[in-house]
């Protein structure tokens, strides 16, 4: 039953052509339970910074704060890897999404769009030596692919540049369903 909910997904994920403006779904919930940052490379980066925070009862709030040795403009390129946790570790998962950041920033894909909300973040431009700050971003869930199972999943997302990894940054989010009565 599960590789065929796993299969069923991954048709779902391909069949769309990996049109991201496509992302809706209202059959889960996602969670964000934490996040941060793995590793930056200093040769890049002057200093990169996640720091969580509950927002309220339910939700866990982002905020970061991230300064580039070089001049990056738009060719920010994100990939998104999905791990599900199974038998006691998290093993891969089929889902993995990788464009520029400027495409799921237009496409809004989890929501992105939320980060030019708070923060001085102004859009894809991405500056040398400029502090880029973001606060209180909160994925939207409703913005992901559907037919996702439920339970709990890492997202390790890298940023590269001109096949240079720039940060990684690890989430740890749970899928949750409404009960059924």
């Amino acid at each position: 039953m599960k590789v065929f909910v796993v299969l069923l997904y991954v048709v779902g994920v391909l069949s769309q052509g990996l049109n991201l403006d496509k992302f809706r779904q209202h059959d889960y919930r996602l969670i964000l339970e934490r996040a941060n940052i793995l590793r930056y490379d200093k040769e890049y980066m002057n200093y990169a910074k996640i720091i969580p925070f509950k927002c309220n009862r339910t939700d866990v709030a982002l905020n970061a704060t991230l300064n580039f040795k070089i001049n990056v403009g738009s060719d920010l390129v994100v990939m998104l890897q999905a791990y599900r946790f199974a038998s006691n570790e998290y093993r891969l998962f089929p889902m993995r999404m990788q464009d520029k950041f400027c495409n799921f920033l237009k496409a809004n894909v989890a929501g992105t769009q939320r980060l030019l909300n708070c923060g001085n973040f102004g859009g894809c431009l991405l500056a040398s030596n400029t502090n880029i700050t973001l606060c209180n971003f909160i994925p939207d869930g409703s913005k992901f692919p559907p037919l996702i199972p439920s339970g709990s999943y890492k997202m390790d997302l890298h940023a590269l540049y001109s096949n240079n990894e720039l940060y990684v940054i690890e989430a740890y989010v749970k899928i949750v369903r409404p009960e059924v009565k």
